[in-house]
């Protein structure tokens, strides 16, 4: 009987142990943690990460309204004024022989060099050697009688028609054998070049017949060079903004910069060209011995300065399903999701145009780290 009492009671101690515990994966009434789930709405998510201010990759900025002047990036091309192409055409008919071995696109040239002569005398009509020889033979017989009628003018021994006819034939054929003889020696007419500059084109090859007027070659004088950038048809209401241009080329490592160069734009184009759906704008700068004319460049068009502009680094800027946005730093030391509608850039800087207002704080860099702890922290839920 003693043993069924001990029994009893032991069965009802272990009842009343197991009742007084509660199953593990019950919450506990007293836990006030909670999960925030993140929403599409402006400004409800944030974290508060002490850990992001002695992260040395992040960097924040206290906005402050500034001039800016925005930058479109775009293509373009080293170009040569056309006032400044120099097409050298033959005077006269005749064979086409070359000065020199060495006469090809992109080789230097100097004022009064010779390259080409044109010899006529194998040619059995327009004949330039003949033709000089003809001419000079006219020439001193008119240069004589016009001596002679100057003298006898004087005495009243001939009429002032005669005299005035003998005047005029000498003078016609006093200017005909100057215009041969300035280019023409014994081995035929002599073309030279203008001035200092370099071959863009040749026309001709060696032993070809040409005729007076035909073209030879071009020379590209050296004053001024032209940039040509090409704008896209969408940017049209801001083409007239751009006063200046900074360009790269290919083969340098030098930041070009056109109001350095004494640059200024020149014109713009109303439409697109035959072969391009871009609109052109030209900036004439002066001529620097670096540039190659016919490369392509990268160019940087700067637009009119614009002042009290709301200015972010464009390494403050996040994407998220094709909307920008920027951690903004609320006074309760949180960091908030701001969406924002952003303008122009310069390259380094963006304009904000709706979105941000002066004297807030924005994570300027390492925004990718707050994202990260966004992501991987316990954010709090924030009504604003």
């Amino acid at each position: 009987m003693k043993y069924l009492y001990i029994v009893i009671y032991s069965a009802l101690v272990a009842c009343s142990s197991g009742c007084s515990r509660q199953p593990e994966n019950v919450n506990n009434p007293g836990d006030s943690s909670e999960v925030t789930i993140p929403g599409d709405h402006e400004e409800d998510e944030s974290v508060n990460y002490e850990g992001i201010f002695n992260d040395p990759d992040i960097r924040l900025l206290t906005l402050k309204k500034q001039p800016f002047a925005f930058i479109l990036r775009t293509g373009g091309q080293i170009m040569v004024d056309s006032r400044d192409i120099v097409v050298i055409s033959a005077k006269t008919s005749g064979i086409i022989m070359f000065a020199d071995h060495f006469l090809f696109p992109g080789v230097r040239t100097i004022k009064g060099q010779t390259l080409f002569t044109i010899p006529g005398g194998q040619m059995a009509d327009n004949n330039t050697e003949l033709r000089f020889r003809q001419i000079s033979a006219d020439l001193d017989k008119a240069t004589a009688d016009f001596e002679r009628a100057k003298k006898l003018i004087s005495e009243k021994i001939i009429t002032e028609e005669r005299y005035l006819s003998a005047k005029n034939e000498y003078e016609k054929l006093l200017l005909e054998y100057n215009n041969l003889s300035s280019t023409f020696t014994t081995g035929g007419n002599i073309v030279t070049v203008p001035e200092n500059g370099y071959i863009k084109e040749i026309f001709v090859t060696e032993g070809q017949k040409v005729s007076s007027g035909d073209p030879l070659a071009s020379i590209v004088l050296q004053h001024n060079i032209v940039l040509k950038a090409d704008i896209p048809p969408d940017n049209i209401n801001i083409i007239n903004s751009f006063e200046s241009a900074n360009f790269t080329v290919g083969y340098s490592s030098k930041l070009f910069r056109t109001d350095e160069m004494n640059g200024r734009v020149i014109s713009s184009g109303k439409s697109t060209g035959g072969n391009s759906f871009y609109i052109p704008i030209f900036f004439r700068i002066d001529l620097d011995p670096e540039l190659i004319e016919g490369t392509f460049a990268e160019v940087y068009l700067m637009g009119k300065e614009i002042s009290n502009a709301i200015v972010v680094p464009n390494t403050a800027l996040m994407e998220e399903f094709g909307k920008i946005y920027v951690f903004v730093q609320h006074e309760d030391g949180d960091f908030i999701k701001r969406y924002i509608s952003k303008g122009n850039s310069d390259g380094e800087n963006t304009q904000v145009l709706t979105g941000l207002q002066e004297n807030e704080t924005i994570v300027a860099s390492g925004a990718s780290h707050v994202r990260l702890s966004m992501m991987t922290s316990t954010p709090g839920s924030h009504n604003h």
